[in-house]
């Protein structure tokens, strides 16, 4: 056992002394770092339950064909899987811009902070500065951490999933957000991913946004940008799937599974409606 430092909580101990304090402040951490884990997944939840509130709905059904570049309406969304429902909505949530510019995490923030209890208010505080969706680039593994790169920054990065690493081959991308939970980073729903054969000319459609964004907007963020026309990662996905001559969306997939999943589409869909 180390010797305690004079910043260390369990100075003034020693011995068995020491080691009993130290035990009870990693039990103290332990327990914090439930309570944090829990309230990041109370907040999931509460999010989808805002989105689909129906103040939103004339939002939802602008926001859904530009997501999906036209595959998915509102005529249409209950055919969505899950997953598909999952990734759209974490999108409207965080990086879709209302009518009148702001995003529907910062409109929950508002309206909901004072409700909420200290460590959820921890996880809203942190989710306010997440990245914009994007693409990263699947690097190695250990275990359950995966070591990744964004695709257009180059930052690299370490994320926890619970998967570990699934199908993925090094040079793969993961389509996703990476979210702040506790001290270790998460995606923030589930991710799709582009294999590295797919990747094609995604630099050079990045790029030709890229200059068109900043001849409009000089003065804007990375993050700007991104919020802006990183849905054309999205976009390139689906159009290298038809070109694989593979589904693009599950609702064009002739052998799909999941009736479940659509069952519970058609309800956000009513929801949506009213």
């Amino acid at each position: 056992m180390s010797k305690p430092g004079r910043n260390d909580p369990c100075y003034c101990g020693s011995g068995k002394k020491y080691k009993k304090c130290h035990m009870a402040a990693d039990k103290e951490l332990e327990k914090e770092r439930r309570r944090l884990a829990d309230a990041a997944r109370w907040i999931r939840r509460d999010l989808l339950k805002f989105a689909r509130e129906e103040r939103f709905s004339e939002s939802f059904a602008v926001a859904l064909p530009v997501y999906w570049n036209g595959l998915y309406t509102i005529e249409n969304a209950e055919q969505m899987s899950q997953n598909e429902a999952f990734r759209f909505i974490d999108w409207f949530v965080f990086d879709f811009q209302l009518e009148d510019g702001s995003r529907l995490l910062e409109i929950y923030r508002q309206e909901q902070y004072d409700d909420l209890a200290e460590q959820q208010k921890t996880v809203v505080d942190t989710w306010m500065g997440a990245s914009p969706s994007g693409a990263y680039e699947f690097l190695d593994h250990e275990g359950q951490i995966l070591h990744i790169r964004d695709f257009v920054t180059g930052e690299e990065l370490d994320v926890f999933e619970s998967g570990g690493r699934g199908p993925l081959e090094p040079g793969d991308l993961l389509l996703g957000r990476p979210v702040q939970i506790q001290d270790h980073l998460e995606f923030s729903t589930v991710v799709a991913y582009l294999p590295q054969d797919e990747i094609a000319d995604l630099s050079d459609k990045i790029e030709g946004a890229r200059k068109i964004h900043y001849e409009q907007y000089p003065d804007s963020t990375q993050d700007d940008f991104m919020r802006r026309h990183g849905i054309l990662i999205i976009h390139h996905a689906l159009e290298q799937a038809e070109i694989k001559g593979r589904p693009p969306v599950a609702a064009s997939d002739p052998d799909r599974q999941d009736d479940l999943a659509r069952k519970a589409a058609q309800r956000i869909r009513k929801l949506q409606k009213g």
